[in-house]
């Protein structure tokens, strides 16, 4: 009977505890999604962030790249040379190996065209549209959309949240001190709050203070990634 007694108390003991930690858990878990975020309704501070995206690089330029693509556990070395157009929402990339053979040919203008020349077997073009095609246009034509959501977190950053179909694309943003302005940081994906693609900008020191100096790029759906040092002909 006593040992009855003292098994009842220790499993009443026990899911009392059990139902605490879920509790607190619990509690925690809603306090860590809401918390690090702050929404910013200050309308010209959010207008500066616009302002950063719409002049992140200038209406039209050129840069060269030196890329590392790691896919499937294998490293390509590739030496990309970019023209972009953002007014008229345009790409062209040659991508060519060290001895100067091209691999892909691209060229992309927003809802005309878009065609890939490829003479990499082991690399498909339908790879390269979900890809490359992504990366390149993630990268030097976002846009501000009146319906983005601005955050600001724990670290100092603002967060421009906007929705992609079933993603969430979030802009951070860090402010540079010596001007009134902001610079972009980082892009993430989101899907179920969980990140699934993500590129993140280095910049540069000396004479490129204003661009990134090294991209670098990951996706984990399409299990990728990208490092790239960037030099800039304006």
């Amino acid at each position: 009977m006593v040992k009855d007694q003292s098994y009842k108390t220790l499993l009443k003991t026990a899911s009392c505890f059990f139902y605490c930690m879920v509790l607190i858990g619990t509690c925690t878990g809603c306090s860590l999604k809401k918390a690090p975020y702050q929404e910013i309704i200050h309308k010209k501070q959010k207008d500066d962030i616009f302002y950063s995206i719409n002049n992140l690089y200038p209406d039209k330029f050129k840069a060269m790249h030196r890329v590392i693509l790691t896919l499937s556990g294998k490293d390509y070395v590739l030496n990309g040379y970019l023209s972009v157009n953002r007014p008229n929402r345009e790409l062209k990339l040659i991508a060519q190996n060290d001895l100067g053979g091209i691999i892909f040919d691209v060229h992309y203008i927003e809802n005309i065209e878009q065609q890939i020349y490829n003479n990499l077997k082991s690399i498909k073009n339908e790879w390269l549209r979900k890809s490359l095609l992504r990366d390149i246009r993630t990268i030097y034509l976002l846009e501000s959309c009146s319906s983005d959501t601005l955050f600001s977190d724990q670290q100092g950053n603002f967060i421009l949240s906007r929705e992609q179909g079933i993603l969430t694309e979030e802009l951070i943003f860090k402010p540079v001190k010596e001007e009134t302005r902001y610079r972009l940081h980082g892009i993430r994906h989101l899907k179920n709050g969980k990140s699934v693609y993500q590129v993140d900008f280095e910049y540069g020191t000396k004479d490129n203070i204003y661009y990134p100096e090294f991209i670098f790029i990951k996706d984990t759906r399409m299990r990728y990634s990208l490092r790239i040092n960037v030099q800039y002909f304006m």
